[in-house]
């Protein structure tokens, strides 16, 4: 039941909802009665209580005009109301206010009115003030309002930042319930009291306190909660509520995300949600000083780079915005996880269209904590984590072993059956036995290795009132990486302040200033110790000094470098202030803007000693010791303004309106050089160099680029049922051709939240989503589309220089464009118990920038054009079981997410068929992986190698069967077939969360089932090693060495590379123990005895173990870790 009040109605602050049914709910109001009550019989059902509009002098002389077939009798009383400003007060349950009526009314007195809408349902109705009270013809009325108010119990509900929430429920039983007003206010009456009621609000944590009639007013704050975030509003240019939303994204918390205890937000991404997957690095492991480059929702385009530094310029990587800024990856890889309050990821064209040419893939939004108004607050956290070298997947052979293995390999037997040759070779033999014999094994994996105890502190004091609030942040982070002398230094300082010079106009301004230093270790990369002989010593078994060379392989000692005074180091200092007007005109109308200024100077510097194994063979002084410098100025302004209107007609139909302009320029200018001829160690400075490095010259870099955007976004519903969700956007960008500077991106999407229709009378919910739209990508160099040209010294002429062309442009280079289709479906089932998002999509990138040939003659191989077309396929789900909930002391949810993506080439250029051609010569089919071939059809991550049958028993060479069906032992590149593709069939993670009073054990499953790998170890340190190199095991054990042998490997004396075939093809399924979180939240009585707001301990480890069907060396060049962490968090 409804009632109708304006908040200058003298009863407006009372109650607002009232569910009576049980007997000793009516005998509580009984002792309410005084002698005017009239004896009640029963009454039942929901009563309600709703602001009531403005009441006029008299109820005779208040008229009202209502006509209508089948209208229903709360929509007439609703027509009653706004024409007379009474409101009603009336029992749901026995009067059906869904039911039908006929009504003809024309200016007839409200009593009048009031018979002909009741007449059919056998009710009456009593006028208290400017109220009319409805009940059954057989009943009276208990009591006035005010007899029942007058001693209530009175307070108000406010969220963290002390603004009042309207339409709080307080629940006292089933029957028993109430909500707040519109000022956040509740007046509740006295046969409550002494009762526990629970305040619960979507978005916030319930609230359970016990209610008296002797304690005052009460206030009651709310404080958010991160596990309903995404319940109520998704972030992005406009904000939009759960129910309203058409397109596909994920909300996760900041609390949430820490739990993962992961060093960085982009290694805890693909926890929440399946469809993100970081692009494999076998070689880079663990290395603090790589940025981990991810994907959503597969590879939009050709990943042609042949350096993966600039994430800038990767094709495939999502657009990162940091509080609605767009930054660098690298900008959200040094993001201190403890100033994040939450991020999501917006994935399909409804979600993604309004950032137009830069959101085909994918977009993520992170939002950072803001001051909260208050007494000053202090939140501090200390994490000390231990990193271990993480060395599982290496296998290599001991001294003895390797020994042996030289001994079978024919190390030791002369090749020209010369007598006195082999008895030199046999002397070499007893000089190596007699070493091992002595004891050497030098375990070489060590000696580039630490164990490291690194540290990280945040601290992050805010307050302020209602007008003005505050907060700054300091974070300092040291990770000093497994590798000795590697390391990546951050610390930084934030500071913010909210102004409302009104309450309905905020201002807002945040500085940071950031600075970062990654430290490359000056012992070298780790597969130079992963191949050293266990029999070789590091130090000289009489002088005790380091070995410079070893002659049985003739190569220097790895260690040499690692005691000079060589550096190798990047840093980088950012500065940026972002400014923020949000005013809120009236609460339908809102108008923001945003503008941000950001400086970077990055600084990279290589220094290696004249006495460096490097220069060993240097026998020029000015030619020793080399100096490398690069120094790089990015200056960068972002700018938005946006305005929204949002209006509920009729009480059904909601609209949300929103338009905006976006403004971004970049430019960033680089310059660099190396200088060579060093003298001494003690004399490093660049200026003791004695000249530029041989056949160089200084070099420089420049890259300025300018876009601007136009957008338009409109969301309508049906009373919450039925959305439809429209955007525009136009984007012009200097990257780009002259004649198509402009274009056009859009989405359309619907919604249906059918738990909403008639009909249904579960307790499930179920919303049905489906989009389709256009978004584009711009993560290219921007002067593609330019034809440059530069001056020449060699081409003078009587004082002037010539030019000579640089690169040639293309004028009419186009965006590229990728059309997506989706379609989605939200359910929850038995009151939450399980949830399930699923999600499936095709995506098709028209346009994609590719290489094309020309002829030689123009002096270029091939420029720039839009002529490539690609498609994924896949779908992607998350389902949560609550398995434990309630009020019991355990609770427990586990979550099971999965993803699968298809990619197909629907259109090629003829570079990348040069490109094919290039990979099928003889000389590209050897190695630790074979190159990627590309053509129309088929996936571009295939993997396409020759058929083979194994190993051949009597000679030990391999089988392969040719494409017409054919057995040789000769290897042809044309033979090559598909045997599956590099990425997985299907990925995703296994998470359980189990609380238990403070306790809460957290841990994450991570697997990839389904796809295939080449296996680089078979290929080098298996067939194809070097005898004079240690290897894995499995070249001594696993080779064919005599005839009738059954191997899986060619003959062990053969040491020539291997050619690529379907033998060293592997399934490269995995599961593996993501994180194991344990934390503790200190109780209520410690705390308050502590003088603290809160207090936590967690302990976390991360990869503990690894389940692969792979054997396979990982971290080649730098090696994986295991991490374990011991985190304190405080605020007080």
């Amino acid at each position: 039941m409804q009632i109708y009040s304006d908040k200058k109605a003298p009863f407006a602050r009372w109650l607002c909802r009232i569910h009576l049914s049980s007997p000793n709910d009516i005998s509580d109001i009984n002792r309410l009665r005084t002698q005017k009550v009239w004896r009640i019989m029963k009454l039942t059902g929901v009563l309600t209580f709703v602001p009531l509009l403005h009441l006029s002098a008299s109820v005779y002389s208040q008229q009202v005009t209502l006509k209508g077939q089948r209208v229903k009798i709360k929509d007439a009383l609703r027509t009653v109301t706004k024409q007379t400003g009474y409101g009603f007060l009336y029992n749901s349950k026995m009067l059906d206010v869904e039911s039908s009526i006929s009504v003809d009314l024309k200016n007839a007195p409200l009593s009048k009115a009031m018979e002909e809408i009741l007449a059919a349902k056998g009710f009456n109705y009593r006028i208290e003030e400017n109220t009319i009270v409805l009940l059954p013809k057989h009943e009276r009325i208990i009591e006035t309002k005010e007899t029942l108010i007058q001693k209530g119990i009175r307070g108000k509900v406010t969220d963290d930042n002390g603004k009042p929430l309207a339409g709080v429920s307080i629940v006292f039983s089933k029957d028993l319930s109430f909500t707040t007003d519109a000022k956040g206010e509740f007046n509740l009456p006295t046969s409550v009291d002494g009762k526990e009621a629970t305040f619960s609000f979507v978005g916030y944590k319930k609230h359970v306190q016990v209610l008296t009639a002797k304690s005052g007013v009460y206030e009651i704050k709310l404080q958010s909660s991160h596990e309903q975030l995404s319940d109520v509003v998704v972030t992005g240019y406009f904000s939009r509520t759960k129910q309203s939303v058409t397109g596909s994204q994920v909300v996760v918390s900041g609390e949430d995300l820490r739990k993962v205890g992961s060093l960085n937000l982009m290694q805890a991404l693909n926890a929440f949600d399946p469809s993100v997957r970081t692009t494999p690095n076998l070689d880079f492991g663990s290395d603090p000083n790589r940025v981990p480059e991810i994907t959503i929702r597969g590879e939009n385009g050709f990943d042609l780079r042949s350096s993966a530094d600039d994430s800038r310029s990767n094709p495939n990587g999502p657009l990162y915005l940091l509080d609605g800024i767009e930054v660098s990856a690298t900008r959200i890889y040094d993001l201190d996880m403890n100033r994040i309050e939450s991020f999501v990821i917006l994935r399909d064209a409804s979600a993604t269209s309004l950032y137009g040419s830069r959101g085909a893939n994918g977009v993520i939004l992170i939002t950072t904590i803001p001051p909260k108004e208050g007494a000053v607050r202090v939140s501090f956290n200390a994490t000390s984590n231990v990193s271990v070298p993480d060395l599982r997947d290496y296998n290599l052979m001991s001294a003895r072993e390797k020994l042996e293995y030289e001994r079978l390999a024919g190390l030791y037997t002369s090749r020209t059956n010369s007598r006195e040759e082999q008895i030199l070779l046999d002397l070499k033999y007893s000089d190596r036995l007699a070493e091992v014999e002595r004891g050497v094994d030098t375990y070489w994996l060590s000696k580039p290795l630490t164990t490291s105890v690194n540290q990280r502190y945040n601290a992050f004091v805010e307050g302020g009132d209602r007008s003005f609030r505050y907060g700054v942040n300091l974070n300092y982070d040291k990770d000093k990486g497994v590798m000795k002398e590697s390391g990546r230094d951050r610390y930084g300082i934030n500071v913010s302040f909210n102004y409302y010079p009104r309450k309905d106009f905020l201002i807002r301004n945040d500085v940071s200033v950031n600075n970062v230093k990654g430290f490359n270790s000056p012992y070298g990369t780790f597969d130079t110790y992963a191949k050293q002989n266990p029999i070789d010593r590091i130090y000289d078994r009489q002088t005790g000094d380091v070995i410079r060379f070893y002659e049985f392989n003739s190569t220097l000692n790895p260690m040499l470098d690692a005691f000079l005074p060589n550096k190798d180091f990047n840093r980088y200092t950012e500065i940026q202030d972002n400014f923020n007007m949000d005013w809120r005109i009236n609460p339908n109308f809102r108008v923001t803007g945003r503008a941000s200024l950001s400086k970077k100077l990055a600084k990279a510097e290589k220094y290696t000693s004249p006495f460096s194994s490097k220069f060993d063979r240097e026998t020029e002084s000015d030619k020793k010791g080399s100096y490398e410098i690069y120094d790089q100025d990015d200056l960068n302004f972002d700018g938005t303004v946006t305005a929204s209107y949002n209006k509920i007609f009729m009480d059904k139909i909601t609209t949300n309106i929103g338009i905006g302009a976006n403004a971004v320029t970049t430019s960033a200018v680089g310059e660099g050089y190396t200088a060579t001829g060093f003298l001494s160690d003690n004399m490093n400075f660049i200026q003791y160099a004695q000249q530029f490095k041989e056949n160089t010259s200084p070099k420089g870099y420049f890259d300025k680029s300018k876009m601007i955007g136009f957008f338009l976004n409109a969301n309508v519903g049906y009373e919450n049922r039925y959305f439809v969700d429209l955007s525009f956007r136009t984007d012009g960008s200097s990257r780009f051709g002259r004649e198509s500077r402009f274009a056009p991106f859009w989405s359309a999407g619907v919604a249906w939240n059918a738990d909403r229709e008639k009909w249904w009378d579960s307790d499930a919910t179920l919303k049905v989503r489906a989009s389709v739209g256009s978004t584009g990508s711009v993560n290219f160099s921007a002067d593609q589309a330019l034809t440059k040209y530069g001056y020449d010294p060699l081409y003078e002429y009587n004082g002037y220089y010539g030019a000579r062309l640089l690169g040639y442009g293309n004028p009419a280079l186009k965006w590229q464009n990728t059309l997506q289709n989706n379609i989605g479906a939200d359910l929850t089932m038995f009151k939450n118990l399980l949830v399930l998002n699923i999600d499936a999509y095709i995506k098709q990138t028209q346009n994609l920038l590719l290489p094309i040939d020309i002829a030689p003659s123009t002096g270029f191989l091939s420029y720039t054009e839009n002529l490539g077309s690609m498609e994924n396929r896949g779908m992607d789900m998350r389902l949560r079981f609550n398995v434990l909930r309630g009020k019991n002391p355990v609770n427990w949810n586990f979550t099971l997410g999965a993803a699968t993506n298809k990619n197909k080439i629907k259109h090629l250029s003829n570079a990348l068929e040069a490109m094919n051609e290039e990979a099928g010569k003889k000389d590209n089919v050897t190695g630790p992986k074979p190159l990627r071939t590309y053509q129309a059809g088929r996936s571009q991550s295939a993997l396409m190698v020759v058929e083979s049958l194994g190993i051949d028993p009597m000679t030990g060479n391999e089988i392969y069967r040719k494409l017409n069906g054919d057995l040789t032992f000769d290897y042809d590149p044309k033979d090559k077939i598909i045997v599956g593709d590099m990425n997985p069939k299907w990925m995703g993670t296994f998470q359980s969360n189990l609380l238990y009073k403070g306790f809460n054990l957290y841990f994450i499953l991570a697997y990839e089932y389904g796809g295939k790998i080449y296996n680089s170890t078979l290929a080098q340190k298996v067939e194809g090693a070097n005898p004079l190199f240690n290897a894995d095991r499995r070249v001594l054990y696993e080779r064919w060495k005599n005839p009738g042998d059954i191997a899986l490997y060619k003959r062990i004396d053969d040491t020539e590379p291997p050619y690529q075939t379907t033998r060293l093809v592997q399934r490269n399924d995995f599961l593996r123990l993501q994180t194991l979180t344990l934390t503790y939240d200190l109780p209520a009585n410690v705390l308050t005895n502590l003088k603290l707001e809160r207090a936590r301990i967690m302990l976390t480890s991360n990869d503990l173990f690894r389940f692969s069907t792979v054997k396979m060396e990982r971290g080649t060049i730098y090696p994986y870790a295991q991490t374990f962490s011991l985190a304190l968090n405080l605020t007080f």
